[in-house]
């Protein structure tokens, strides 16, 4: 009896217990931001959404449910940078990590799909391994030291984080994120200049000078660099210690024969001689002096509004980690992209953007990441702003009638939200800066001041702003307003003196701070730089851009 009670009893308790059990069940919690259900909000959420747009994989209902981050009933890549947000700890205005108390039946949101983007892996001396940036599945590219040139090899893979709408809060109700305070690491201003002795002079002089404020480190021709050692392809090394917060230009020579002037700032290290010029004058190239690690670069392909495949070339510097989200890197966003990272896609050699960052991190500066956008065969019509009527001695061929807008459209619209999806990045504008040279410094001034909500740090070098007159200049900056300094971005003006071009260039170049003061433009916002030995070429850019990372970047 007491055997067949204690069975009663169990069965009863269990038969009690089921219903509750199964109402328990029934009553998922949903959690906003948790997209693949696993009762967490983290990166694996934002690849989930990524892939159910890419429609690699489908999310479930209650899955679309969470991942409707920001309630607009649409479901796309807004959502997964919400949830990246989230993750990193940056203000996000909605309840994510919470419980959804009351979930609408029949109101799963709709998906935003997009195509499929292809990935090129960059040719010649990188060699590529695979990566996950944000956990989703792309290829990078990892420079070493140079080697012998290869058959180019190309891989194609569907990306799953393609963007193709800006990422910001869909209605003027939502919340902005804070603006992230922009405090810079500035390094120790004395460091060591190294020089590369490959033209085999007996002996090795650097004059460096400060022209702005009439003073020089010793007169001509300056003091005697120290032997240090003799590199791998038997040239002597020397170096130098320098306070480049007293000293910005250098010169080396051998008391004879010389090179141009150069710019020294925290982000210069080594120097090597590149060509002669016909002044007899020699162009440098520059370089990392002992690092090893120079970063990562790999090419991403988007879809161009006018039919064809746009390369974007993506370098991360040396150290970058893309799993940890804690820390985050400023950018720079490039035009001729192909031309800053590799000599041999230009006759004057690429910019050495890449070995800039690095001297920078190598003299205790923080990295930064380098976005360089291709150009093309259209390049003077993508790159020339429609601003009002070209004057008539350039009113054809690819500058008449120029689609700069587009291609304004396209870097903040596309470019800047796939980054800022894909990197660990800063998403605010005082972290971005875009820099282009002659056609493409019209056209980064141009995005910079269109956009002054995603850039705040311009570099218009050797721009092409005798397109327009100063009337239709004038005519254009009445759409904006100067009186809040700080909105506007840093603008760093240059141009060279030598050769037809860059004379012709010259004017406006020099002529548009002035035009932008008198506008009410904050003048402690610009410079202007000018050195009349440089010409309209790779190679004079190159020596500047330490200066104009440092400039931009208040790094020093």
């Amino acid at each position: 009896m007491k055997k067949f009670t204690a069975i009663f009893l169990t069965l009863a308790i269990i038969l009690c217990m089921f219903p509750v059990c199964s109402f328990a069940l029934s009553q998922n919690i949903l959690i906003l931001g948790d997209a693949n259900l696993d009762a967490k909000v983290n990166v694996k959420d934002a690849t989930a959404i990524q892939k159910h747009i890419a429609q690699i994989t489908e999310l479930a209902d209650d899955g679309l449910v969470c991942a409707d981050c920001n309630n607009d009933i649409v479901v796309n890549i807004k959502d997964a940078t919400w949830i990246q947000k989230f993750v990193a700890k940056v203000d996000c205005p909605y309840d994510l990590g919470l419980e959804i108390q009351t979930p609408q039946i029949g109101t799963t949101p709709a998906v935003t799909t997009v195509p499929a983007t292809t990935v090129q892996t960059t040719p010649a001396t990188d060699a590529f391994v695979t990566t996950e940036p944000t956990e989703a599945t792309t290829v990078s590219g990892v420079a070493s030291e140079p080697a012998e040139p290869t058959e180019p090899q190309t891989t194609t893979v569907a990306l799953t984080t393609v963007i193709t709408e800006p990422i910001e809060p869909t209605t003027e109700s939502e919340p902005v994120t804070t603006m992230i305070a922009y405090t810079p690491v500035k390094p120790d201003t004395n460091i060591t200049i190294y020089f590369s002795n490959n033209v085999k002079w007996a002996n090795v002089n650097a004059y460096f000078y400060n022209e702005e404020k009439q003073i020089e480190m010793k007169s001509w021709p300056g003091s005697a660099m120290k032997y240090l050692t003799t590199n791998d392809m038997g040239e002597k090394v020397y170096s130098i210690d320098v306070d480049v917060s007293k000293y910005n230009r250098v010169v080396f020579n051998n008391g004879q024969s010389q090179t141009l002037n150069a710019a020294v700032t925290v982000a210069s290290s080594g120097f090597f001689i590149t060509r002669q010029t016909p002044k007899n004058a020699m162009q440098l190239g520059v370089y990392s002096y002992g690092s090893t690690d120079y970063g990562k670069k790999f090419t991403v392909s988007f879809d161009y509004p006018t039919g064809y495949k746009k390369p974007v070339e993506i370098w991360t510097p040396a150290g970058y980690n893309p799993d940890d989200i804690s820390k985050k890197y400023s950018v720079i966003y490039l035009l001729d992209g192909q031309n800053q990272f590799d000599d041999s896609d230009t006759y004057e050699g690429g910019w050495g953007s890449d070995e800039v960052i690095t001297a920078l991190m190598k003299n205790g500066g923080e990295g930064i990441i380098l976005v360089g956008i291709d150009n093309s065969k259209n390049r003077d019509n993508e790159l020339t702003p429609d601003i009002g009527d070209v004057i008539p001695a350039y009113n054809s061929g690819g500058f008449k009638n120029g689609s700069g807008q587009q291609f304004a459209e396209f870097v903040a619209k596309t470019v800047v939200p796939y980054v800022e999806a894909n990197y660990n990045v800063y998403t605010d504008a005082a972290h971005s800066a875009i820099v282009g040279s002659s056609s493409g410094g019209i056209e980064a001034f141009y995005i910079g001041m269109e956009y002054m909500d995603e850039f705040s740090r311009i570099g218009a070098i050797s721009p092409a702003f005798l397109l327009y007159s100063k009337a239709t200049w004038h005519e254009y900056f009445k759409k904006f307003d100067f009186s809040e300094s700080e909105k506007l971005p840093r603008i760093y003006f240059y141009n060279g003196g030598y050769g037809s071009l860059e004379k012709e260039l010259l004017p406006y170049a020099r002529d548009m701070k002035t035009w932008l003061a008198d506008l009410g433009y904050d003048e402690s916002k610009m410079t202007f730089v000018y050195d009349e030995k440089c010409d309209h070429n790779e190679a004079s850019w190159r020596a500047y851009m330490p200066e104009i990372v440092t400039w931009l970047f208040e790094l020093q």
